[in-house]
């Protein structure tokens, strides 16, 4: 994705546009009160914690990066590392503005998007798929009493176990596990699967093929569908946020690789993803946590993006957003709500690459935080390797005094 420095700086300069009713001042506060007892949560707190619990176990990762919006503006952001630390001594330093893999993050956007589709067509999240399914796809069992909702929420029953997604992910992928069904209506199967976002590929520009003037994408057609839903997604999310040319493609320059904690003591080398546009959908954009952080902002301070009904369907109905955060015993204060991403090359954290992502909005103080860490198999405050989420909300957390 080529965007210049200078326009990436400028998405935070106005990040709230005039017609959306949230007042940004251009200083800074470390401080709000957001309680009448004598708590305080101190912004600069929570950064130093950040910063303490990625780092915990004393083996840092190769690189990583945040940022923290609050009140619509961006307060803080950080790199740490290197994007690429190869053994043959080449070195390119991770900063906040260095583009990564945002993995299953994708899924939060995607769902603001179904979101906006659905209310500009008189549906609901309840509504049924089966109309929006190309006409030649014959359904296999119980797809007719899937709705959006089963989809958004991993409810669907379509199941591909997560693996091989250059084929589970593709277009004639997604069409045979449609045409061969599930064994149970939905939602009775829930299972958390990427092909319930990857079908959204499909599914978007057949939801725009039914607005009105719009013109009709061939839905039989693999390059169609996603150079439309990449389209769509660009025009209706990304360039209202102000963020040009979000695509699933890598840099063309030093390119962020992917490592284990122990690569570089063993001397290996990173790894590249490639190309996501074939298996989009569910993952696979490229982007910054600056840019990550303009996303979370735009959808927690304005209706940009999202109306203010939408906004509480998604947060009630954990629409693209991870579910388990819905009663979670580290929900200190009010309600939270992220999104994790998470790809690794192997199931042994010892030697497996990858990269892990979380974006978590904390609505009583207004803040919203983004980050992401170029390497498995780290030792954060609160576990090993996926438990950077619940780091994030002890960071959080902790920074009440």
């Amino acid at each position: 994705m080529l965007v210049s420095q200078s326009l990436k700086k400028k998405i935070f300069r106005c990040l709230i546009s005039i017609s959306i009713v949230v007042a940004i001042s251009c200083e800074e506060s470390s401080q709000t009160d957001i309680q009448t007892n004598t708590e305080t949560f101190n912004l600069d707190l929570f950064e130093q914690n950040l910063i303490d619990y990625v780092n915990w176990g004393g083996d840092s990762p190769v690189g990583w990066a945040y940022a923290i919006t609050q009140n619509g503006q961006l307060v803080r952001s950080d790199g740490f590392g290197n994007a690429v630390q190869e053994p043959n001594g080449s070195t390119t330093a991770m900063t906040a503005n260095k583009e990564i893999n945002i993995a299953s993050v994708t899924k939060f956007y995607t769902a603001i998007v179904v979101m906006q589709l659905l209310e500009e067509l008189d549906l609901t999240i309840h509504s049924l798929v089966e109309p929006y399914f190309p006409d030649s796809w014959n359904l296999g069992p119980n797809m007719d009493s899937m709705t959006f909702a089963h989809l958004m929420r991993h409810e669907s029953g379509l199941d591909t176990g997560n693996t091989d997604f250059d084929n589970t992910l593709s277009y004639a992928g997604i069409k045979q596990a449609v045409e061969d069904g599930v064994g149970v209506p939905p939602p009775d199967q829930a299972d958390y699967d990427n092909i319930n976002f990857a079908l959204f590929r499909i599914l978007i520009p057949s939801l725009q093929n039914n607005l009105p003037n719009a013109p009709l994408a061939n839905l039989d057609s693999d390059q169609t569908t996603r150079a439309v839903y990449r389209s769509y997604m660009q025009s209706a999310l990304f360039d209202k946020v102000g963020i040009l040319n979000v695509d699933f493609t890598e840099e063309n320059n030093n390119p962020t690789r992917y490592y284990n904690i122990n690569d570089i003591s063993n001397g290996t080398s990173g790894i590249l993803y490639g190309n996501w546009d074939n298996k989009s959908g569910g993952g696979g954009y490229f982007m910054s946590v600056i840019e990550m952080a303009a996303v979370n902002t735009f959808f927690e301070h304005s209706n940009a993006i999202v109306s203010d009904e939408a906004r509480a369907i998604i947060k009630d109905n954990y629409l693209g957003l991870d579910s388990y955060f819905d009663g979670d015993s580290r929900e200190l204060h009010g309600k939270y709500y992220g999104k994790n991403g998470s790809i690794s090359n192997n199931s042994d954290l010892s030697v497996a690459q990858g990269v892990l992502t979380q974006i978590q909005m904390f609505p009583s103080a207004g803040v919203e935080i983004a980050v992401m860490v170029n390497t498995r198999g780290v030792n954060y405050k609160t576990g090993f390797d996926v438990f950077l989420r619940s780091s994030i909300k002890d960071a959080f957390n902790n920074a009440f005094e």
